[in-house]
C-alpha cells in the first residue's frame, strides 16, 4: 500500500469533511499508538472549514507522523495536535526556506504535529521527505513514511512542512485548501 501510494496508484476518494472530526475519531487509535509514556493534546480551532479529502489516506498521514514522534522521544513527552483556519496569504510564513515562495489559490485548514521530542539534525532537514531515507535503524523503518505522507497531502492540493523555526522537537505542519462551494454542492 505504501509503494502504491507513493507511485500515486491508490486512488484517491475524496469528501468533505470536517477535520476537527476525523482526528477526534482518530484520538483513540493515536493515544494506543503512542503508547502509556507520550501525551497527546489536541487542540482544535474554531469554527474549521471544510476540507475536502481522502479519510483513511488523511488518518495514514497523522498516524504516520504521530508514530515518528513517538520513536522520537524515547523516554516519553508530549505530541500536540492542533488545528487551526489559516488565510491564504499567513501559509506561507510556514514553507520551507527553500522551497519557490508561491502563494497557495485558497485559504486552508491547517494541523500542526508538535512533539518535545529529540528533533531533527540541521544536516538531514532536507532529506527527510526523500523517498527510502531514514533515520531509523536497519530494519526498523522504509523510509518511505514522510515520502508517502508529503505525495498524499500534495495529491490533496496541500503542503506538509517542517517548521524549521521549531528548535525543540520537531513540527510538521500540513495545509489542505478548504473545500470550494462547489465541492459542498456537490457533497450535498
Amino acid at each position: 500500500r505504501q509503494l502504491l501510494a507513493f507511485s500515486r496508484e491508490q486512488t484517491l476518494r475524496p469528501q468533505v469533511v470536517q477535520l476537527g472530526d476525523v482526528l477526534s475519531d482518530l484520538s483513540m487509535l493515536l493515544r494506543r499508538s503512542l503508547g502509556e509514556r507520550v501525551g497527546l493534546d489536541m487542540v482544535h480551532g474554531r469554527d474549521l472549514w471544510p476540507v475536502r479529502a481522502d479519510v483513511t489516506q488523511l488518518e495514514q498521514v497523522i498516524l504516520n507522523l504521530a508514530v515518528n514522534a513517538r520513536d522520537a522521544m524515547p523516554d516519553g513527552g508530549k505530541l500536540t495536535i492542533r488545528t487551526a483556519n489559516v488565510q491564504a496569504a499567513d501559509i506561507i510564513r510556514h514553507r520551507s526556506k527553500d522551497d519557490p515562495v508561491e502563494l497557495p489559490e485558497s485559504d486552508a485548514v491547517m494541523i500542526e504535529v508538535t512533539d518535545t521530542g529529540t528533533g531533527i539534525p540541521d544536516e538531514i532537514k532536507q532529506k527527510i521527505f526523500d523517498p527510502f531515507f531514514s533515520t531509523k535503524d536497519v530494519g526498523k523503518g522504509t523510509g518511505l513514511g514522510l515520502a508517502i505522507c508529503r505525495e498524499i497531502v500534495t495529491a490533496h492540493g496541500g503542503t506538509l512542512e517542517l517548521d524549521e523555526s521549531v528548535t525543540a522537537g520537531a513540527c510538521f505542519v500540513l495545509s489542505l485548501p478548504i473545500a470550494t462551494p462547489a465541492a459542498l454542492r456537490r457533497a450535498a
